[in-house]
């Protein structure tokens, strides 16, 4: 049962990998998602529908536009198959329930702003905003099904303020908390310099900050630098980039509240132990 579930979940997320594709191209464009076909950027030779099948569509056309013969961009067969994996281990991780929900709606937003960021240096606020409506309309499932998370609500029922029967409740409240930390310390950031910390990463902050909560945005904001610093420091070291160059730091983001969501839980949990 289970290795079926993995299976069949890896395959939708291929399929959601593609429509991934989609956003990641038509979004930093400014067209309409639901503008006709996918098209090649260069002669707008709409794909025939046998070439929207992820993974294989791409094989069929050799990574090439049949027109024009102009090379796909990296995303159309490696976002698929990124998000084939990540949805197939979600399947593994999580198992069939309200959490593998949350954690593929969540993954799939992260995966396409890190994608637009690695691409264009951009985090856009057509893609962060319904991430974070996705997030907070999650929250408030939770709240109606009972179904509290110990990210969420763990820290305070250990200090005595989350009394049992209002765990869901608390989660919700400690969500928000995460977020108002996360977006303030990223706010202060890009006040103190615009050009090292875009709004973009403020308002990213604030979807990881609400995705795991608080303590967890502490982890998410700190786990993120912790990343970038030897990261910036081999991209110096090797001329990759300038001492003025911009780094997308949103992908560190991305990956930082990932991690922070999937092992946040057991992390908590032993420090509370001590």
């Amino acid at each position: 049962m289970q290795i079926a579930l993995i299976i069949l979940y890896g395959l939708l997320g291929a399929f959601v990998g593609a429509a991934l594709d989609l956003v990641a191209d038509r979004m930093p464009r400014r067209v309409p998602l639901l503008e006709g076909r996918p098209a090649c950027e260069t002669c707008d030779t709409e794909w025939r529908w046998l070439h929207m099948i992820p993974v294989w569509g791409y094989m069929q056309r050799r990574g090439r536009c049949p027109t024009c013969e102009v090379r796909l961009p990296w995303r159309t067969i490696l976002l698929p198959i990124a998000t084939a994996l990540v949805f197939a281990w979600l399947a593994w991780f999580r198992g069939l329930g309200f959490e593998l929900l949350a954690d593929s709606v969540y993954s799939a937003f992260l995966l396409v702003i890190a994608v637009i960021d690695l691409e264009h240096k951009l985090i856009l606020n057509r893609v962060v905003f319904p991430a974070l409506w996705s997030a907070v309309g999650l929250m408030a499932l939770r709240i109606l099904l009972d179904l509290p998370r110990y990210l969420h609500y763990g820290y305070w029922l250990a200090a005595g303020w989350a009394p049992g029967q209002e765990t869901a409740l608390i989660g919700a409240l400690s969500q928000g908390a995460g977020a108002f930390v996360a977006f303030a310390v990223f706010f202060v950031m890009h006040v103190i310099s615009p050009s090292g910390m875009g709004d973009g990463d403020v308002r990213l902050a604030a979807l990881g900050g609400l995705i795991t909560g608080f303590p967890g945005a502490l982890a998410v904001v700190f786990g993120a630098f912790f990343v970038f610093a030897p990261v910036g420091v081999l991209l110096l070291f090797f001329g990759k980039e300038g001492r003025k160059t911009a780094v997308p730091f949103g992908p560190f983001l991305v990956l930082s509240t990932w991690v922070v969501m999937l092992w946040g839980d057991g992390w908590l949990l032993r420090y509370i132990q001590g």
